[in-house]
C-alpha cells in the first residue's frame, strides 16, 4: 500500500494512504533518512498499523 508521510515525531510517522486512511506507524520501521513528504510502500501485513481517525471513537458510549 502506498502512503505519503504527512507528519513525524520522535517515535512515530503518520501516513496518508492511497485509500484515504491516515495511519501511524513506528518511525523505526521506515527506511533510513525518510522525511515528511516522502512516498513509501507500506506492507500492512508486516507493519502494525494504528488508525488515528476520530471515527474510531464514535462507537464508544
Amino acid at each position: 500500500m502506498i502512503g505519503r508521510i504527512i507528519d513525524m515525531d520522535n517515535s512515530e510517522a503518520f501516513l496518508n494512504l492511497d485509500n484515504g486512511t491516515t495511519v501511524g506507524i513506528s518511525k523505526f520501521s521506515l527506511p533510513k533518512n525518510t522525511k515528511i513528504g516522502d512516498t513509501i510502500n507500506v506492507n500492512p501485513n508486516l507493519t502494525c498499523l494504528c488508525n488515528h481517525s476520530m471515527n474510531s471513537f464514535t462507537n464508544l458510549k
